[in-house]
């Protein structure tokens, strides 16, 4: 193992434990200088000390960060610590719709088939309750169609089922 010595300058060098109390000469500077006796590379004059030329150059300090939180000492950072990331969720589920708003003739049974004849036509492929309604909030319905559902033996006219302003022409209460 060598010693470390350094030069009047402050150059850190490391040399031979043999030259131990010799004379050297600094490569970085030229400058002569003692190369120390003990192999701590600490001048003989004061145990602990630096030369007066590496006391002017800056120290460094290690940073032991579980020391000073055991110590309770503030620790201060040179710089922001980001909070760590919230785990992510996922959005909520939109919440069905609301089932529609049925006109009470549909309510009633809403599982039936619906058919509806217009006048000197074909009648309709059967309908669910849900497309009755829609037909009936379009505004197409004239009250003069005659409608059938799958438990009634004989179609009746659509003003009779549904005496409601929901029939266009039909006169509001």
């Amino acid at each position: 193992m060598g010693i470390v010595a350094f030069c009047p300058r402050g150059h850190r060098i490391n040399v031979k434990e043999s030259l131990a109390g010799k004379t050297g000469v600094c490569p970085a500077c030229g400058e002569k200088f003692s190369i120390p006796a003990t192999a701590a590379g600490v001048p003989a004059t004061a145990a602990g000390e630096l030369p007066p030329a590496a006391r002017a150059l800056p120290t460094a300090r290690l940073l032991d960060i579980a020391a000073d939180v055991v110590a309770g000492l503030p620790r201060v950072l040179p710089f922001e610590v980001p909070s760590p990331e919230p785990a992510f969720t996922p959005p909520p589920e939109p919440a069905a719709p609301p089932p529609p708003t049925l006109h009470p003739a549909l309510a009633e049974r809403p599982e039936l088939e619906w058919c509806i004849a217009f006048p000197g036509g074909e009648p309709t492929e059967p309908l669910s309750a849900e497309s009755m309604q829609a037909w009936l909030e379009s505004g197409q319905a004239a009250g003069t169609e005659v409608v059938w559902r799958s438990d009634w033996p004989e179609w009746r006219p659509a003003r009779d089922v549904f005496p409601t302003p929901a029939i266009r022409g039909q006169k509001h209460p």
